[in-house]
């Protein structure tokens, strides 16, 4: 397998897994990886649900949209994707879907609370846009990996594919939490304990990476 290949499988694997997490049930939603030494992305096309997507439906753009390979309709709102990629160089990977908690979460127009342990991965690592355009994404993601649009939806990215996907995944099983929790008022964990938490599961535990490795295995054995 090629390098482009490889690009476009892993892609593959990234929206089939968000498929069977529950994040890709209609129309919409994107994931794409920098191509490396190239001003352009790989993303799938917008005509099919992320659980469908196979090779064929991956398409390479330039970072003005152009398509350079493909001959599918790209979404309308991918400009964040290049955007991110120019101002991230630590970026390779971006993931933006209307999962159900997390577009549950968007709709109360706030950030994440921090209601369980693997919340600790968004502590000081999440930021509300007012919209999903990059100019408005641009001022406010800093090095932040996790981007709430309100009534929207969400995007998090990654220096790899593994790790993007991975922490939308987490993201959203904790925005179900969140959301669930709501209504009791549960407090959220002591901010004393968050960057031990944190570097406890992501360091010391490699959760994302093992989470990673459980999508892919969950893909294959769906195939």
């Amino acid at each position: 397998m090629n390098d482009a290949d490889n690009l476009k499988e892993q892609i593959v694997i990234a929206c089939q897994a968000l498929g069977l997490h529950g994040c890709g049930a209609g129309i919409g939603g994107h994931v794409s990886m920098r191509v490396p030494g190239q001003n352009a992305i790989y993303i799938n096309a917008f005509d099919r649900t992320l659980a469908e997507i196979t090779i064929d439906d991956v398409l390479l753009i330039d970072f003005e949209g152009h398509v350079l390979e493909g001959n599918r309709e790209v979404s309308v709102g991918v400009d964040f994707h290049p955007g991110i990629y120019n101002a991230r160089d630590d970026v390779n990977a971006i993931v933006h879907t209307h999962g159900p908690w997390g577009t549950a979460l968007a709709g109360l127009a706030r950030p994440l609370k921090i209601r369980a342990n693997l919340a600790c991965f968004f502590h000081e690592d999440q930021v509300l846009s007012p919209d999903d355009s990059f100019a408005s994404i641009g001022p406010v993601i800093g090095n932040a990996n996790t981007v709430i649009i309100p009534w929207h939806g969400c995007i998090t990215v990654g220096t790899t594919i593994g790790r993007a996907t991975a922490l939308h995944v987490t993201f959203e099983d904790m925005a179900r939490l969140d959301v669930l929790l709501e209504p009791s008022g549960a407090p959220e964990l002591p901010l004393e304990w968050r960057d031990h938490l944190k570097e406890l599961v992501d360091v010391k535990a490699g959760y994302l990476e093992q989470t990673w490795d459980l999508l892919q295995r969950r893909v294959k054995a769906n195939s």
